[in-house]
């Protein structure tokens, strides 16, 4: 039988029913005809960056990472919102497992069929044509490793020194598939393999985008968000002083200080001024990207009515000085119902005034920063610390906070004492980012959540279900279901699940 790649529309279908290859496609083209000009080659390219903002660094794979964790504390009439993640209720079935987890295998199969695609175009293309093709392979073969790596986070164990038996998640770099032929459908592979798949990617695109030179808000992925990524990677695997080094040449290499006064802040939160990022999404009006908002503020009516309020340990953490708490919390009234009360909301993502809705309303949509130098401080910082270098880890920890809190004195720290700092920092410089969630399982500390700041307006108030839930670091939710809809899909697979579910 001829090998046939999917059209994209009908591949999108196939993909939200969880990649079914049994369903063959109604239409089907060939690579020749689906990409022959830069220009088809350009619109695949677009649509690998609006999957990769919209799907996997916007919504829920941000908010729900933060929900799960100890950051926000239900409010009484949050109605259950997401109340499944926000309690621990994980199922194989929930739309949010499987959206991320088709949303990431489509990107790889962009990915491939531009891989597949582009090299007989640059065999007949001008020079320049052959050097943006090159970047484009390189966007592709990061989107693949992205993909991947956002999965493995979620969908399987730390890395460790089990890592060549421990599950991974499937690989492919194939751009062509036979729907009727079950026996070439792939496997989990090893933990181990696909940290080596993500590896390999990073390697290629690093190579393709080195001259690709990064500047502050670049929309487009550049070598700086190359080696973020490694830097990220290295982190989750245990590559402490690989990761350092990293973090260290992309903070040492000046091209994205840390701002330190309220106005520019302001304007990055905002506005959306790409200060500190090593890539800021675009985005406009029209382009509906999603937001990392999860009804945080909820202002309607003229009245504040949050689904989920910070919780009081994160909100006394930060020094009252510091810049990001009197940009990101707002002391507020809130009303709920028959209850009322004054508490910190959280205004990070308070929505840029010029992506508001026609009404005037705003819409809390920001323009998406996948990857900020401050990040980078926090992995040097750890990097280091883990291991054994606790000056240079103090020194990027230092830095940070000195343009954070105005008239901040460096402090030297060693041993737990040193772990503890940094990760109370991360806590607090990423908060509502998406990390908190996989942090914890990186540590492999659980957590459990505490006071809230108003009793009165939060679900549950006491229980263990809801305000003060916690869960070990071996519960086995920390890993995420594949998706049931895979599972029965996929005959490779149906004895793959994670445990738990």
């Amino acid at each position: 039988m001829k090998k046939i790649l999917f059209s994209l529309c009908t591949l999108t279908l196939l993909l939200v029913t969880a990649c079914n290859l049994d369903l063959k496609p109604t239409s089907s083209i060939s690579t020749e005809e689906a990409l022959r000009s830069m220009d088809d080659a350009q619109k695949l390219r677009r649509d690998i960056y609006i999957t990769m903002r919209n799907s996997l660094n916007s919504g829920a794979p941000v908010y729900l990472m933060e929900l799960m964790a100890d950051s926000f504390h239900g409010s009484i009439t949050y109605g259950n919102r997401n109340g499944e993640y926000y309690k621990w209720e994980m199922r194989s079935t929930f739309g949010n497992v499987e959206s991320l987890w088709s949303s990431a295998y489509y990107l790889v199969m962009l990915a491939n069929f531009l891989e597949g695609g582009i090299p007989a175009l640059q065999a007949e293309a001008s020079a320049a044509e052959k050097a943006q093709y090159d970047v484009i392979l390189g966007e592709s073969a990061f989107a693949k490793a992205y993909a991947m790596f956002i999965l493995t986070e979620l969908f399987c164990k730390n890395y460790s020194s089990n890592a060549s038996s421990d599950y991974g998640v499937m690989l492919s770099d194939a751009t062509f598939a036979t729907p009727s032929d079950q026996s070439t459908y792939v496997g989990r592979s090893s933990l181990a393999d696909t940290y080596a798949y993500i590896e390999k990617n990073l390697d290629k695109a690093a190579q393709l985008l080195g001259s690709v030179t990064g500047a502050e808000g670049s929309i487009y992925l550049t070598a700086d968000a190359v080696k973020a990524l490694q830097a990220r990677v290295a982190l989750t695997k245990g590559e402490y002083a690989k990761a350092a080094g990293l973090a260290a040449e992309l903070i040492n290499g000046g091209r994205y200080p840390l701002l330190n006064t309220q106005d520019d802040f302001t304007a990055l939160w905002t506005n959306d001024s790409g200060k500190e990022c090593i890539t800021q999404f675009w985005a406009s009006f029209d382009s509906t990207p999603s937001t990392n908002d999860y009804g945080y503020i909820q202002y309607t009516g003229g009245l504040y009515a949050p689904n989920y309020i910070p919780e009081k340990w994160i909100v006394e953490s930060y020094d009252k000085n510091d810049l990001r708490f009197t940009t990101w919390f707002r002391r507020t009234q809130v009303n709920l119902g028959n209850f009322s009360g004054t508490v910190y909301l959280c205004f990070k993502f308070p929505g840029n005034p010029a992506l508001m809705a026609s009404t005037g309303a705003s819409t809390y949509i920001q323009k998406i920063k996948p990857f900020r130098i401050a990040e980078q401080y926090l992995i040097a910082a750890e990097g280091y610390a883990m291991a054994g270098q606790a000056d240079q880890a103090c020194t990027y920890l230092n830095l940070l906070r000195a343009s954070r809190i105005p008239g901040y004195a460096d402090r030297h720290y060693t041993g737990d004492e040193l772990m503890a700092q940094i990760k109370l920092e991360r806590a607090r410089e990423l908060y509502g980012e998406g990390f908190r969630f996989k942090d914890l399982k990186r540590w492999n500390q659980g957590f459990a959540r505490s006071e809230a700041q108003d009793k009165n307006l939060v679900i549950d108030a006491g229980s263990t279900y809801t305000e003060l839930l916690s869960r070990d670091a071996s519960d086995p939710f920390f890993v995420w279901p594949i998706p049931q809809a895979e599972i029965d899909s996929n005959p490779q697979i149906r004895s793959q699940q994670n445990p738990g579910y």
